[in-house]
């Protein structure tokens, strides 16, 4: 009971130092050096509608204009006031609409004002404070490894994507398959520790990735990737086939270790607490918990992709196009992705049981860690 305590009193200490910091970035003002920084002063922003729109499909939209009084908070124009205008679409798919008392940042280029962005620095600084407070409530001491490892694993995924650019993504794959291994390695080792169990999980891991990967661009070259359109993918500078299988890879990584981890932690504490469970009974057990897992896991991806997709799914299918057609142009590269994942899902079940059986549970592993 002790301990909760401290837990829930560390996590509340460390929201309001989240809650202080996350003051402090928005009220921060000249640590930008890129664009200034602005507040709208109206209490009451002036919108105008200018015009009404519809085209051959009877989608319906308005052009709108603001009129923004600002003043400068920071740079050589600080405290000097500006007025400008802004023009934006009531969808904000492209354009933006500003609020009362926002702020924003702004460039100034021969005495003409003009708003780049809303400032929102600060609500990221938000999230990750309440991120933080409940890993810290739920896990406790946990939760440091846990921080170590996604700060780790940003770090190390902007170290790849540096080395892509520098090689202009002439071993995009091979970079982001090693890249795997190096995440995979570090994470499980930061939230483990340097053990068996830890060592086992890797290796199901790894199995999971790169035996359901082999299948996937085994399935690829038998088919000629047809009705793969590489060219739908947002990809402007590199070869958009090997970012799509660069994705892929990564895709499998995120579900597979999971998986990985929750069953072989589960058998782990089977075979130390049941210490003549056989090797049917583990078998049977890493299936049942598999079963268990698969499917929210599965779902889970489909549901992140389709929310991810689904605007540009409705703006296709509102601009007329056929269903075939918007799913070729929207849904095919996400499915394709999700469809490698989900084999990959279901295969780590079997690698992570048998990785279980063979490393933990057998006699001669544990009679070697004794000498």
């Amino acid at each position: 009971m002790k301990k909760i305590k401290q837990r829930y009193l560390l996590a509340v200490i460390v929201g309001f130092i989240g809650l202080i910091l996350t003051a402090c970035t928005y009220f921060a003002t000249e640590i930008y050096h890129r664009n200034d920084v602005a507040l709208i002063t109206d209490t009451t922003i002036k919108d105008t509608l200018v015009e009404k729109s519809k085209d051959v499909y009877d989608n319906k939209d308005e052009t709108r204009k603001q009129i923004l009084h600002l003043k400068i908070l920071s740079g050589k124009y600080k405290n000097k006031k500006f007025t400008a205008t802004n023009l934006y679409y009531p969808s904000q798919l492209v354009t933006q609409k500003y609020r009362c008392r926002q702020r924003v940042f702004v460039s100034i280029k021969n005495g003409d004002l003009t708003i780049q962005n809303p400032k929102r620095d600060w609500v990221i600084v938000l999230a990750l404070t309440v991120m933080i407070t409940l890993m810290i409530a739920i896990s406790g001491k946990q939760a440091v490894g846990l921080i170590l490892s996604m700060t780790l694993s940003w770090v190390l995924f902007y170290i790849v994507i540096l080395l892509d650019i520098k090689l202009n993504g002439a071993y995009v794959v091979l970079l982001f398959g090693l890249a795997d291994v190096i995440f995979s390695f570090f994470s499980l080792l930061i939230v483990q520790g340097l053990n068996r169990k830890m060592m086992v999980t890797w290796l199901a891991t790894l199995l999971g990735v790169f035996v359901s990967f082999a299948l996937c661009y085994l399935i690829m070259r038998l088919t000629g990737e047809s009705e793969i359109k590489y060219e739908t993918g947002d990809y402007a500078t590199q070869d958009p086939r090997g970012i799509f299988l660069a994705q892929t890879l990564l895709g499998i990584l995120g579900a597979v270790m999971d998986e990985a981890t929750d069953i072989i932690s589960s058998l782990y504490e089977l075979i130390q607490t049941k210490k003549e469970i056989t090797a049917k009974q583990l078998i049977i057990s890493g299936r049942t918990m598999g079963q268990e897992i698969m499917g929210p896991l599965i779902n889970v991806l489909v549901l992140i992709f389709m929310s991810e997709a689904l605007p540009l799914t409705i703006i296709y299918l509102r601009d007329n196009n056929s269903l075939s057609s918007t799913f070729g142009f929207t849904l095919s590269l996400g499915v394709t992705q999700s469809v490698v994942s989900a084999i990959g899902i279901v295969l780590t079940v079997v690698f992570a049981t048998g990785c279980s059986l063979l490393f933990l549970k057998n006699d001669w592993w544990k009679a070697s860690d004794q000498k």
